[in-house]
């Protein structure tokens, strides 16, 4: 095992406060090397893994910790959520969430996320576990919403509710309510791409704009998105969402991954600009890409919705 793999699982078994940086290091890889030194003698021989444990959790794992400092957040429907849950699973409705990323908009979403994470009863100590009914665009986008806000302890259940019942695991049908705490958000602008943002990025070398809707949405013959135009942003690269996934409740091995997105340019190397129709398919290629350990991704919330709706920006589509 190497020593990132090794402290991602040590480090998914600490509570949150208990993850503090000592000398560029968390105290899980500080205690990890040590504790592999004195094994291998070396952890330098392993090319590290990608931090995939640093934003999926696993069922197994899951199960094991719902009596600790962890807040699972159910992001399915009411109905769904009333049915059958995840045991100690609150409900959190993201749908109505915006989508704008104009800087007079931006302050209004500020305080939809204020609004919607208190209700979790976030006191800063704990980790958040969100999850769909499979490996959907619900549960990332949640995830996308609070790591924006701010938030570092947020995670997503790999295969969702369907992971769970297929792991024969409990459900229960018990509506839980924590007590509203107040949240404070403190927006993080580096995993943001605003409109504007993309426009000066448009066929520039250093930054792909990936597209990943259908493929009829991209060439723009498909208009049912009750958008003002269809089309794509000029230069986009075209990677629909569920390439990355090897079934409706699992992400595709991490080499397959990588060469999918190397295929279309969408290189570690390169600022990945990702955005769908309004940011939900988006947001679980950018969990695939930040699990993969790419320095630079942005999520284009806004997305193809907001773009078409600026008249004064070009467009492009298959003839």
């Amino acid at each position: 095992m190497s020593l990132q793999a090794f402290a991602e699982d040590l480090q998914m078994s600490l509570p949150a406060p208990s993850k503090h940086r000592l000398f560029g290091l968390s105290h899980a890889t500080f205690l990890a090397s040590v504790l592999l030194l004195n094994t291998t003698g070396s952890y330098f021989e392993s090319r590290p893994t990608p931090p995939k444990s640093q934003w999926l959790v696993e069922t197994g794992w899951l199960n094991e910790h719902l009596k600790d400092r962890v807040i699972v957040a159910d992001t399915r429907t009411e109905q769904q959520y009333l049915q059958s849950h995840i045991p100690g699973a609150v409900w959190v409705d993201i749908s109505g969430l915006g989508a704008r990323t104009s800087e007079s908009a931006l302050p209004v979403l500020h305080q939809e996320l204020a609004a919607k994470f208190s209700t979790l009863g976030i006191t800063g100590a704990e980790q958040i576990v969100f999850y769909d009914e499979s490996m959907g665009t619900k549960a990332p986008k949640a995830l996308w919403f609070l790591t924006y806000a701010g938030y570092r302890w947020g995670r997503v259940l790999h295969g969702g509710f369907g992971a769970w019942q297929k792991a024969g695991l409990p459900v229960s049908a018990e509506k839980t309510v924590r007590p509203a705490k107040a949240f404070s958000v403190n927006p993080n602008p580096a995993i943001l791409a605003s409109t504007d943002y993309v426009a000066k990025r448009m066929r520039n070398s250093t930054a792909v704009i990936l597209d990943v809707r259908s493929r009829d949405e991209y060439s723009g013959k498909d208009a049912s998105q009750h958008c003002a135009r269809s089309g794509r942003i000029p230069g986009a690269v075209w990677l629909e969402w569920t390439q990355l996934l090897e079934n409706p409740l699992s992400y595709r091995q991490i080499a397959d991954l990588e060469k999918r997105l190397k295929e279309v340019g969408a290189t570690p190397d390169k600022e990945i600009l990702v955005y769908c129709h309004q940011g939900n398919r988006a947001s679980n290629t950018y969990l695939a890409l930040q699990m993969l350990g790419y320095p630079r991704v942005r999520n284009y919330v806004g997305s193809w919705h907001e773009w078409a709706a600026r008249l004064d920006l070009p467009l492009e589509k298959d003839e």
